[in-house]
């Protein structure tokens, strides 16, 4: 390995794909986990279903839902999701003096976990899908969801506030400082390239189908990132220690990557039945 001495092209896309496989990765796992969590609480109320790669097809009748059923239905995945959320920034902080470069995973599954739960509470309320529903069931009136909207758009705002010193501490993984000479070189590589990468793979797995939310999330996690971007470029030098930093492709979470996309794309390409 090579002692990493200039900011360079090669380097640059080094960190920019490692960055996107965990970007990617992050994704699928808090999608997978709502998809599933809906499929399993769906059992406890004896509903059949089927589900493929992006879809769940509920098997009853509209007059079989019950609001204790949409309640827990809907709202069981995005809560779970918000408490992966918030471990997953326990274990980044965890590792955060640490080189192991896991810490992006944890960076973006945060990011996508609050991004998710704040989100749905701020797009649920406009399409009425998703948790959306729970509100409508619960006979919301149009303030009580003006409410909620705002929470989530405070929460989208709080997770940038907090989310800026974590995505900065991140450059660890391949400096010893961050500061305005290699700032937009990392943040590019770190943040933005596989913002729009990741984005663009995992619409290209859900075709030729992308779901509301999916069609939405880009956006605020969009917005998400450009209020750190700012934080981030206010920010004074950071030091980090003196030990020696290599930039090298993550082969382990690269191929995970990319074994996970295949994979499960291949595996539920087709429509599976589940009769509880």
């Amino acid at each position: 390995m090579r002692k990493v001495k200039t900011l360079t092209r090669k380097n640059f896309w080094i960190i920019a794909a490692n960055s996107t496989a965990c970007y990617v990765l992050a994704f699928l796992f808090v999608f997978y986990l709502n998809h599933f969590t809906n499929i399993f609480t769906s059992g406890m109320f004896g509903y059949d279903v089927s589900f493929d790669w992006d879809i769940i097809y509920y098997h009853i009748e509209p007059y079989e839902w019950t609001h204790d059923s949409v309640k827990l239905i809907y709202s069981a995945g995005p809560i779970l999701i918000f408490i992966v959320g918030l471990i997953s920034l326990i274990g980044f902080y965890s590792l955060v003096e640490e080189v192991a470069r896991i810490k992006t995973f944890f960076m973006w599954l945060t990011l996508h976990a609050m991004n998710y739960f704040f989100g749905g509470l701020l797009i649920g309320n406009l399409f009425k899908k998703g948790v959306g529903h729970v509100f409508n069931w619960m006979y919301f009136t149009d303030t009580a969801k003006m409410l909620v909207a705002l929470l989530g758009f405070s929460g989208l705002l709080a997770t940038a506030y907090f989310m800026s010193k974590a995505v900065a501490i991140s450059a660890n993984s391949y400096f010893n400082k961050l500061d305005e000479k290699n700032f937009p070189f990392f943040f590019t590589a770190q943040v933005i390239i596989p913002f729009i990468a990741g984005t663009l793979i995992y619409m290209g797995y859900f075709a030729p189908r992308i779901l509301w939310q999916e069609s939405y999330s880009w956006i605020s996690l969009g917005v998400l990132l450009i209020i750190i971007f700012f934080r981030m470029n206010s920010f004074e030098t950071l030091y980090f220690d003196e030990e020696d930093r290599y930039i090298e492709l993550s082969k382990a979470i690269v191929i995970t990557a990319l074994v996970i996309v295949v994979g499960m794309r291949l595996l539920l390409n087709r429509e599976y039945l589940i009769s509880w």
